[in-house]
């Protein structure tokens, strides 16, 4: 389901089409004038040079968000790019995902604008945010792209495995994980 986020546009209503999404503003996405339209940041966290995305939820809130497992696997987010991405995963009902995916070469700014998605500005832990799912959808996931450096996300989302969460526990949950990873991320550099 991450990877439909990657970008979709509609030529007839209900016909979702691929399509890379075009950022806003004047300098071209992943720049530091690009990235200055979210609010400054508390402070900066870089994840390039972190491989293993894993290492975002320590076992202590892997337990607070019910997950029971955790598999380290390159995440392709943003069209035809692979970066670190893990997926935690809850194996008792409802059946949940995180996952979380270190982009190092793509701000936040990336979700923006373009596309078949519903993008609303949103803050976490103080840093700027946009909350992504594909426009339309109710029961599908709800994503967050957390502007943590110039040209840098944080991009964590929540996927149900069924029913059983609304779009805004979907997304309440999108943004306990988000938080988390992001205190997480402040004691690895």
């Amino acid at each position: 389901m991450t990877a439909l986020l990657a970008g979709c546009s509609v030529k007839d209503p209900g016909d979702p089409q691929p399509q890379t999404p075009t950022p806003t503003g004047s300098a071209p996405t992943g720049t530091s004038e690009a990235d200055s339209s979210f609010p400054p940041r508390p402070k900066e966290i870089r994840v390039d040079g972190i491989s293993d995305a894993c290492v975002t939820l320590n076992k202590d809130q892997q337990r607070e968000l019910g997950i029971d497992e955790a598999h380290s696997e390159p995440m392709d987010v943003i069209e035809n790019r692979n970066m670190p991405g893990c997926s935690f995963q809850s194996n008792s009902r409802p059946l949940f995902s995180y996952e979380v995916t270190l982009i190092s070469d793509e701000g936040a700014d990336y979700w923006r604008g373009g596309g078949n998605l519903d993008v609303v500005e949103k803050t976490i832990a103080g840093y700027g945010a946009v909350q992504v799912k594909l426009a339309g959808t109710t029961k599908g996931d709800c994503a967050l792209a957390i502007d943590v450096a110039d040209g840098q996300q944080l991009f964590v989302s929540f996927l149900p495995i069924g029913d059983g969460f609304t779009q805004d526990q979907m997304c309440q949950n999108a943004a306990k994980g988000a938080e988390m990873a992001l205190t997480t991320l402040q004691t690895l550099k």
